[in-house]
């Protein structure tokens, strides 16, 4: 069995993103936003401070967090994906925000200098890291002495279904998708998962709470919609690999979603661990 590739890992995934930023926006922009929401609340932002926002994608939370931290705080988000950062950009701009900035980073080696942030936040960024350990140590060196960290991971897929769903769609019917050494998106998902690795770095008063997000969709053709929309690394694996086996993903996936019909709509559970911590 061939040897997980950290490197090619990474490459894909800048690439994958970078082209998905639009349509992550267009498809994830307002799920996202809520989701970040507990996080937000988990961070204690007050103004003036000054806040990290690792793996920023399209500005979230980060654009949030720069109107909770103005007039005299900033926020600088981060992203391995530039069409993300791009997007991040354009964004802040059209709010009209001045208090934050954008650049392109790599969680595992944070360009910035010891005990710089107030904050830091990871929202769902965590879950796509080669080596989460030094990505956790890379968050605890920029914060200040007493400054908090807040971050979010997905919970474990028969609680996290909307994107639980779908994986074990794609595992039962290709299952060569299954990259082993890989990080998954549900690997921190389990109780006391998050918090053991936080204690681990050392950070202190690490607490968790659960939230459930449902995704509240017309059908499975809207369900798959978003997802596709969302996910560069579906997008790419289905574009790799036989167009009928793609076909059977997809179909397979849509009717799993409709399991979840509650009347007229779909409500598909999506449940989200938030962890706060001190350094």
């Amino acid at each position: 069995m061939a040897e997980f590739d950290k490197i090619r890992y990474k490459a894909i995934e800048r690439e994958t993103y970078s082209r998905k930023a639009r349509s992550y926006e267009k498809h994830g922009a307002a799920i996202f936003e809520a989701l970040a929401s507990p996080l937000l609340d988990a961070a204690q932002l007050k103004p003036g401070y000054k806040i990290l926002d690792i793996a920023c994608g399209v500005g979230i939370p980060s654009l949030k967090a720069a109107e909770l931290v103005a007039p005299t705080g900033s926020v600088i988000g981060v992203d391995l994906a530039p069409g993300m950062i791009d997007l991040a950009r354009t964004r802040a701009t059209r709010l009209g925000l001045t208090n934050i900035s954008f650049q392109e980073g790599d969680a595992e080696g944070l360009p910035f200098a010891d005990e710089s942030f107030d904050a830091v936040l990871c929202h769902l960024g965590l879950i796509h890291f080669t080596d989460r350990i030094k990505a956790l140590s890379e968050m605890r060196r920029v914060l200040k002495p007493e400054g908090r960290v807040a971050i979010s991971v997905w919970s474990t897929p028969d609680r996290t279904v909307v994107i639980g769903m779908t994986a074990k769609v794609v595992a039962e019917v290709w299952p060569a998708a299954v990259n082993p050494g890989a990080p998954t998106w549900f690997d921190f998902g389990s109780p006391g998962a998050i918090e053991r690795v936080m204690y681990q770095i050392n950070f202190r008063e690490v607490h968790t709470q659960r939230f459930d997000y449902p995704l509240v969709v017309l059908d499975g053709e809207e369900y798959w919609n978003i997802n596709l929309g969302i996910s560069g690394r579906l997008e790419m694996l289905l574009e790799n690999i036989p167009a009928e086996i793609s076909q059977q993903i997809a179909s397979k996936a849509k009717g799993e979603a409709e399991k979840w019909r509650n009347g007229s709509v779909l409500r598909i559970p999506c449940e989200e661990v938030i962890c706060g911590g001190i350094k």
